[in-house]
């Protein structure tokens, strides 16, 4: 070969292996990326670099390709099927109806989104595409190796330095992203081991660091304690044992019967090297022991103080909420990144006495269950045939056409094994979306495995000898080329706009206004978002009270930014709702801006601000704050009847809404109501003895009327009944120190203090009035600040 085209050849393979290894380092970075010091979600971040990633490994395959003049092609299938999820996405976004900004890539680069599944099925689908060779699977498997070894030590350093020093890094901490992705990626790598030790043979040193690596997985594993990680890791160290024992036939000159017992024997004692049943054995046996006194790796975990609540909605009300969505929108669900409005529209109201009342969750039970209700029946056989297809091909691969190289056949059954497992993780939890796309790497290292399946041939096109087809398919990925380098600039529009968003949100959380709009216009100018023009409307909303409060402006100027402060505000408000009129926030802002208008008597600001309010309890009709703040609404607009009536729904949507009673109290107490409302409230004590929420509004309406002993006594049976009711406490101990027990007051107070920190900053300077024997209380009771602590 001459030298000069020799040059030629070797730039060709160079570009190859560059594309290559873009590919491995897109995967590596995005699982070890996190910005310490950055407002920005870390899950934002692996989010792009996965995406721009992806972009330039895309770029760098097409240039391969060019300048090879061929294409080699895995079995296109398969590799049609990894594309089904992503095109439901696509027309969940065309059809649904909801906003592109929206779907494309959410707030801040959410996994249910239409970018994350098309950046998890491009790569997926450059994994089938470049690996194609025992070489290229080796190295593939060499720095997945590298890097589990690597997260293991770190992650078991994090814990160690948390322990000693837990201002520096929290215990909890994981590189990944969470617990629970820390236990998904973990449970894989024990799987991975398993599979390795028993089909490959390695070296002595290599066989101590993937044990070494496999024994800190398994204690961290402990620690997540998942119960589904536990269970897939179990069945896969049950499969493997089991085939391991049907594969051990008796030796030479051993009968088939008698001898069974000394096989077996000989068999654990591990005569074989990394072949040893002993592994997937104990494997097996502590996955056992973690299902089954599942409090012990609760107790580990508390022990290290990785204490993390992991809380979502459950089977069933996730299951509501999808029969709610395709009551409305069943082809094409309600679009990718919608979840969370769909849960406010249907969720069980029931959940108003738990907790989690106020919670607005943004996913369901898992990612998969999610994706039924944002991509509709659509999005759900696209799920069903994906999968369906992946375990079909895979079993019949491995049982029935399993590659004649012992290796490949060894790749072929990891990559399969830890697609499926990942994909069942996405079912029955919320991995992010590094753990997606490695579910979407994996199958697509399988279909690139399929080519050397017993049988198969591998395919592919060379342009010069296919003219037409070869322009075709050079003109497609000249197009895709430059369509890469566009969608890459897009994405990182999107990221820097999200990144000023959280700044906005960050700086406007610390009070500094200037600074949040200043980013709140960054982020604008980058990507217009509603969440960007939520944060402006809040910011003027700022400005509007700080311009009410203030006594050193001047009546004239004090109008003037009033007026200009309203009119940016509601602008941005309604430019928010105009970009996701499904989300209640918007509507919640927008009515919020109206409303400091109407102490002012302001043409039309009562009506617009009901009217925003109105809408947006359409779109979370069991949330008994919106009623809430409707009632004081009315209360500024002189409508106590109206007001009353808010009240009432909001105590109807959660009876123990303590400042709604609160509030109905005081406006019953203004329309001298007193009597028959406190003669209602002690009927209903008379039949439910034991409603605490009945008893804070006996005492509430019993201290109206001076009455301080049925006051003491009913709200004293009230924190008795529930000793965390803290709003409670605290007007039991204003009934103390105004009957002069500051002892029995400093005693109530000190108890909703040790309730939360939160409270405990909210009573800290009545607690310290108090023990310093004085009165902080006024001395009407009702007029005392609604319900200052948390319930």
């Amino acid at each position: 070969m001459p030298p000069q085209q020799s040059a030629v050849v070797q730039s060709r393979r160079s570009i190859e292996a560059i594309s290559i290894w873009a590919l491995f380092a897109t995967i590596i970075v995005s699982l070890f990326v996190f910005l310490p010091s950055s407002v920005v979600p870390t899950n934002a971040t692996k989010a792009f670099v996965l995406a721009s990633g992806t972009l330039i490994t895309l770029a760098l395959f097409i240039l391969a390709r060019l300048s090879r003049g061929n294409v080699i092609l895995p079995p296109l299938l398969l590799v049609g099927a990894l594309w089904l999820p992503a095109i439901a996405y696509a027309l969940s976004t065309v059809f649904s109806g909801a906003p592109f900004s929206m779907t494309l890539w959410g707030v801040a680069f959410e996994p249910d989104t239409l970018g994350v599944m098309l950046t998890a099925a491009v790569l997926g689908t450059l994994a089938a595409f470049m690996l194609r060779r025992p070489e290229q699977y080796k190295t593939f498997l060499k720095v997945s190796a590298y890097a589990l070894g690597v997260f293991a030590i770190l992650e078991v350093l994090v814990i160690i330095i948390g322990q000693i020093s837990p201002t520096t890094i929290s215990p909890a901490f994981s590189l990944v992203g969470s617990i629970d992705d820390q236990a998904y990626l973990l449970g894989l790598g024990v799987i991975a081991l398993l599979i390795t030790f028993r089909f490959i043979e390695v070296t002595k040193k290599m066989y101590r660091a993937l044990l070494i690596s496999g024994v800190l997985a398994l204690f961290l594993l402990a620690i997540a304690n998942s119960s589904v990680v536990w269970i897939l890791i179990a069945l896969v160290a049950l499969g493997l044992f089991v085939e391991a024992v049907m594969q051990r036939g008796p030796k030479s000159g051993e009968s088939d019967m008698g001898d069974t017992v000394v096989v077996m024997e000989t068999a654990l004692e591990g005569d074989e090297g990394t072949h040893s049943l002993v592994l997937p054995l104990v494997v097996l046996a502590i996955s056992l022991f973690f299902l089954i006194s599942g409090t012990l790796g609760g107790a580990l975990a508390n022990a290290l103080h990785v204490n993390v609540v992991n809380v979502r909605p459950s089977w069933q009300s996730t299951f509501g909420v999808t029969r709610g969505a395709y009551s409305a929108t069943p082809i094409f669900g309600s679009g990718p990144a919608t979840f969370g409005s769909e849960w406010l529209k249907y969720r069980d109201a029931s959940l108003n006495t738990t907790v989690f009342w106020n919670t607005d969750f943004s996913s369901g039970i898992g990612f998969v269950p999610t994706s039924l209700v944002t991509t509709g029946i659509v999005g759900g056989l696209a799920w069903l045939a994906f999968l369906a297809l992946l375990i079909i091909f895979g079993l019949r691969m491995i049982v029935l056409r399993a590659p004649v190289d012992p290796f490949i056949r060894y790749v072929a059954m990891l990559s399969f094994i830890g697609a499926i497992y990942l994909f069942v993780n996405a079912i029955f939890g919320l991995p992010n979306v590094v753990i997606l796309v490695l579910g979407f790497v994996f199958a697509g290292l399988f279909i690139s495995t399929m080519r050397f399946a017993s049988g198969a041939e591998q395919r592919g096109i060379v342009f010069s000898k296919s003219p037409r087809l070869g322009f075709v398919i050079v003109f497609l990925l000249t197009i895709l080329l430059l369509g890469s380098v566009v969608a890459g600039y897009t994405v990182v529009e999107r990221y820097v706009a999200t990144s000023q968003l959280a700044s906005a949100s960050a700086s406007y959380a610390a009070g500094n206004l200037d600074a949040a709009e200043q980013a709140a216009q960054s982020s604008i100018a980058f990507a217009p978002t509603a969440s960007a023009y939520q944060i402006q409307a809040v910011v003027a909303s700022g400005r509007l009270a700080k311009i009410v409060s203030s006594t050193t402006m001047t009546t004239a100027t004090a109008q003037k930014d009033f007026q200009t402060a309203l009119s940016a505000g509601i602008n941005a408000g309604l430019t928010a709702t105009k970009l996701n009129p499904s989300d209640y926030q918007n509507w919640i802002i927008l009515g919020n801006l109206y409303a400091q208008a109407v102490p002012l008597n302001v043409a039309q600001a009562y009506e617009s601000a009901k009217t925003a309010y109105q809408k947006a309890m359409a779109l979370n009709p069991t949330n008994p704050q919106i009623p809430y703040v409707m009632a004081q609404l009315d209360i500024a607009h002189k409508d106590n009847k109206a007001a009353e009536a808010d009240l009432k729904q909001a105590i109807a949507l959660k009876q123990d809404y303590t400042a709604a009673i609160f509030l109905l109290s005081q406006l019953e107490v203004q329309d001298g109501n007193v009597k028959d409302a406190l003669a209602a409230s002690l009927a209903a004590a008379y039949f439910q003895p034991n409603d605490p929420n009945i008893l804070f509004q006996v005492g509430i309406l019993a201290a109206a009327q001076n009455d301080l002993a049925t006051a003491g006594a009913a709200l004293k049976q009230a924190v008795e009944v529930n000793p965390q009711f803290a709003n409670a406490r605290y007007f039991l101990a204003a009934v103390y120190a105004k009957q002069g027990d500051l002892a029995g007051a400093v005693k109530e107070m000190q108890a909703i203090a040790d309730i939360s920190a939160e409270n405990a900053t909210a009573v800290a300077s009545q607690l310290t009035t108090l023990k310093a024997g004085k009165n902080p209380f006024p001395a009407n009771l009702l007029s005392l600040p609604g319900t200052p602590v948390t319930p």
